[in-house]
């Protein structure tokens, strides 16, 4: 990761700068207002920092493989091979850390002085900050949606708005399949504890299985948490489908081969801590490795930005494919879901807005979801 302190005499500059310095990758630490005398670049006049950092990514896990057997025996190359897995493991985990200490150095504050000379691009932005989406993000989005109008256009609230709906559109990935089934026949809901795993994939079931008559089994790994079992094996009972019980991840393989017949095989995985995830490396390193399984990681929207952002980045370790979000109708604020599909770049699977199963589970396009977590409207 390369990290660098950025200067200007305004916010909307030292924005551009790292945005001509890094590009769209670049991620926000800090910004800080720089009292006058006190500015090492602007002195006797107020300045701004901003601390921003890029990802220059690491190895994969094939390189880092192939660097390490080399030209040994089969033999010595697949103990090697364990080993060099082990290694990323460790590597991930050291990442996290760093990142989670990164993101502690953060105080996001909306800057005194406007950045927009313009009242309603200014009111947007404090609307959006409101929202508890990122003052960068807040502020790429106002930026590109004045420069895609006509100077005329840009004082008409709802013109500026639909603009800042366009942009955000534009920043995000959706693969919404048709009627809201999932891209594989094989689901993992992974994600720490209390947000919902077993609740979402008893929604889903629910919805493939009643709605759209799909031939549908549960399972759960879920053996640590007190009542887990029956919690889905109720559910299972309630919509007549069957259900397996997995207490080790070495056993999965078999019954999704055993059930390679139905159409779908929910799997609920147990909840984690996202600082306590070696009690599951197993089954987090099944996941993974498998091409088969569409991995949806579940998160709370009541949970708090930076807290989003290390459980994202620690459960990194089993590749999550989509984000799938909970608990909608418990928050008012829903920025944090966009700054996280911003940031991954991966895609939205379901929100979850309510208890009911399975009507309060949803799929959404593009515009659906800037449209609720930017609340542009």
């Amino acid at each position: 990761m390369k990290i660098k302190v950025f200067y200007a005499r305004t916010m909307a500059e030292a924005l551009r700068s790292v945005k001509e310095e890094f590009g769209s990758n670049g991620l926000i630490l800090s910004t800080k207002e720089i009292p006058a005398r006190s500015s090492p670049w602007f002195r006797d006049k107020p300045a701004v920092e901003i601390v921003a950092a890029i990802d220059n990514g690491n190895e994969s896990d094939s390189d880092l493989h192939t660097a390490v057997c080399g030209s040994t025996t089969q033999a010595n190359a697949a103990a090697l091979g364990a080993a060099a897995r082990a290694q990323l493991l460790k590597i991930d985990r050291e990442y996290s850390e760093m990142r989670r200490a990164l993101y502690s150095l953060a105080r996001p504050a909306v800057p005194s002085a406007s950045l927009f000379s313009d009242r309603v691009a200014d009111e947007l932005y404090q609307d959006l900050v409101a929202n508890e989406v990122d003052e960068w993000l807040a502020y790429k989005l106002l930026d590109e949606a004045q420069l895609s109008l006509a100077p005329e256009e840009r004082g008409h609230r709802a013109t500026l708005a639909k603009a800042v709906t366009d942009v955000a559109c534009g920043l995000i990935r959706t693969d919404v399949a048709e009627d809201g089934l999932p891209a594989k026949k094989v689901v993992a809901f992974v994600g720490p504890t209390g947000v919902g795993k077993t609740t979402a994939a008893a929604k889903l079931a629910a919805y493939l299985a009643l709605e759209k008559k799909k031939r549908v089994i549960l399972v759960t790994t879920d053996t640590y948490r007190i009542g887990a079992v029956e919690q889905l094996r109720t559910y299972a009972g309630l919509m007549g489908l069957p259900f397996r019980v997995v207490a080790q991840a070495a056993d999965l393989p078999n019954v999704i081969q055993e059930n390679c017949q139905r159409d779908y095989i929910l799997i609920d995985t147990a909840g984690r801590s996202q600082r306590d995830l070696e009690a599951v490396q197993d089954l987090m390193r099944f996941l993974q490795e498998s091409t088969e399984i569409d991995r949806h990681l579940v998160l709370s929207a009541t949970t708090k930005p930076l807290d989003m952002r290390e459980i994202v980045d620690c459960f990194g370790v089993c590749s999550p494919d989509r984000l799938l979000f909970t608990k909608l109708d418990e928050t008012s604020t829903f920025g944090p879901i966009f700054n996280e599909l911003v940031r991954t770049q991966k895609p939205l699977s379901y929100i979850a807005d309510g208890q009911r199963v399975p009507e309060d589970l949803h799929a959404l396009r593009g515009d659906q979801i800037v449209d609720i977590v930017l609340n542009a409207h």
